[in-house]
C-alpha cells in the first residue's frame, strides 16, 4: 500500500486497536470534535475486517482514514513489524500525533520506531480494562522507562487506570484522566418498540437487557442465574444478551438446561443499541472489571434503570441508589434480590432512570473534546483555532 504524506494534517490518529469496540468509537468521535473546531485530522487505522465499518463511519463524517497492513492487532496482542512501523511513521506524520491502544500500554516496537525516526513525542490513550502488566516485571519497567521519552501524555479514561499506570512506574506527570463519552443525543433518542417486535414481546413485558460482550470480564452467567432467581418467582420477565463472545453456545444450553429458553434471547451484534436500551425496563451488567466502561455511559444516556456492579471504574460514575443500583462482583443472590426489586418498584425505576440521565450529561462528546484541546495545548505544535 502507497501512500502519500498529507502535510496538510494538523492532528493524525493511529489506532492499535481492532476498529469494532468503544475504543475506535472514542477516537472517532474525538477526531470529529477536532474537526469540527477547525482542526485538520486523519485517521489511519489496521486494514481488518473488524476496520470496515469504522473506516466508513470516518468517510460518513467527512473524516479521512486510511486502513493500512503496517499495523497489526488482534485480541493476542499482535506482534508488530519493525519494517512496517518504519513505513508507518516515515508516511505519516502531522504537528499532532495521537495514539490510541485497546491495551494497557503501547507495543515497545511502536515506541523504539517513534525514538528511532525521531518522531515528535506524541499521546496516547490507553483503554485496557486489564492490568495486564505486573508492576515491576521486566515488561512493566520497559514500558515506564520508554514511554516519557517518546511520549508527552498517556491519557487514561478512569482514575484506576491512571493510577495503574503509576504503578507501572509511569512518572505521574506523565498520566493525565480524560473520561470517556458518550453522544447524549443519540442514545437518549431509542425507540423502544422495535427491539421488542423482534423478540416477539408486547409493550408492557418486562425486559431486562445486557448489552455487552458475552465474555468472562462481563459476567453473563451471573446475570442468567440472578435471572433464574427472579424467573422462578415471576413468569412476566425476559431476559435478552446483545452481543456476541465466547461463552454464547454456554449460555444457551444453560437457558436451555434450566427450561428458560423461551425467555432468554440472543440477539447478536446489534448497530441500534440505542434501540435496545430504549427497551430495557431494567439494564444489568454484573462485570467484574472495567476501565471506564462506554456500555455504562449509554445505558445512563438512554435512561436505564440500571443494575451493576461497583467494580473499579465503575466506582467513578455509579452512585448506589442514586444513578443505579449496585452490588459487589460475583454476589449473585444480591443481583436476583436487587433486580426482582427495580421490577417491582416503578417508581425507584423512575427515579434511578433521571438521576442516570442527569449523571450523562458530565460525560458529553464536547466535554471530552474540551478535556483534549486542554492536553494538545501543551504542545508547542498545537494552535487552538
Amino acid at each position: 500500500m502507497r501512500v502519500n504524506v498529507n502535510s496538510d494534517v494538523e492532528i493524525l490518529y493511529i489506532g492499535f486497536l481492532l476498529g469494532h469496540g468503544g475504543d475506535a468509537m472514542q477516537m472517532l468521535d474525538l477526531a470529529t470534535g477536532m474537526a469540527a473546531r477547525g482542526h485538520r485530522v486523519k485517521l489511519v487505522v489496521p486494514e481488518l475486517d473488524t476496520s470496515v465499518s469504522l473506516a466508513r463511519l470516518c468517510r460518513d463524517r467527512g473524516l479521512p482514514v486510511d486502513r493500512t497492513s503496517w499495523i497489526r492487532s488482534d485480541a493476542l496482542r499482535a506482534k508488530q513489524n519493525p519494517v512496517d512501523l518504519v513505513r508507518l511513521f516515515r508516511t505519516y506524520r502531522a504537528p499532532i500525533l495521537h495514539l490510541h491502544t485497546g491495551d494497557v500500554c503501547l507495543p515497545r516496537l511502536v515506541l523504539l520506531t517513534m525514538r528511532l525516526l525521531r518522531v515528535p513525542r506524541g499521546f496516547v490513550t490507553i483503554q485496557s480494562p486489564y492490568n495486564t502488566l505486573r508492576p515491576r516485571d521486566a515488561r512493566a519497567r520497559a514500558w515506564a522507562y520508554a514511554a516519557p521519552r517518546a511520549l508527552q501524555q498517556i491519557i487514561c479514561p478512569s482514575q484506576h487506570s491512571r493510577r495503574t499506570q503509576i504503578s507501572y512506574g509511569v512518572p505521574s506527570e506523565l498520566v493525565r484522566t480524560i473520561y470517556n463519552s458518550v453522544d447524549l443525543k443519540r442514545f437518549s433518542q431509542g425507540d423502544a418498540l422495535l427491539p421488542r417486535k423482534v423478540l416477539g414481546l408486547g409493550p408492557e413485558t418486562p425486559l431486562v437487557v445486557f448489552s455487552s460482550r458475552l465474555e468472562a470480564q462481563k459476567r453473563p452467567f451471573d446475570a442468567l442465574q440472578a435471572f433464574q432467581r427472579v424467573a422462578a418467582a415471576d413468569r412476566e420477565p425476559h431476559l435478552v444478551f446483545v452481543g456476541r463472545g465466547g461463552l454464547e453456545l454456554e449460555l444457551r444450553a444453560a437457558a436451555q438446561q434450566n427450561g428458560l429458553a423461551d425467555r432468554v434471547h440472543f440477539a447478536g451484534f446489534q448497530t441500534n443499541i440505542p434501540d435496545w436500551l430504549a427497551a430495557a425496563t431494567v439494564w444489568f451488567l454484573p462485570t467484574e472489571s472495567e476501565n471506564f466502561s462506554l456500555a455504562i455511559l449509554e445505558a445512563l444516556a438512554a435512561g436505564c434503570p440500571i443494575l451493576s456492579t461497583l467494580c473499579q471504574g465503575n466506582d467513578e460514575v455509579l452512585e448506589q441508589a442514586g444513578n443505579a443500583l449496585t452490588t459487589a462482583v460475583g454476589d449473585v443472590e444480591a443481583q436476583a434480590a436487587a433486580l426482582q426489586r427495580l421490577l417491582r418498584q416503578p417508581a425507584l425505576r423512575q427515579s434511578l432512570s433521571a438521576a442516570a440521565r442527569e449523571s450523562a450529561r458530565r460525560y458529553s462528546v464536547e466535554n471530552m473534546v474540551e478535556e483534549y484541546s486542554r492536553a494538545y495545548a501543551l504542545s508547542p505544535s498545537f494552535r487552538e483555532t
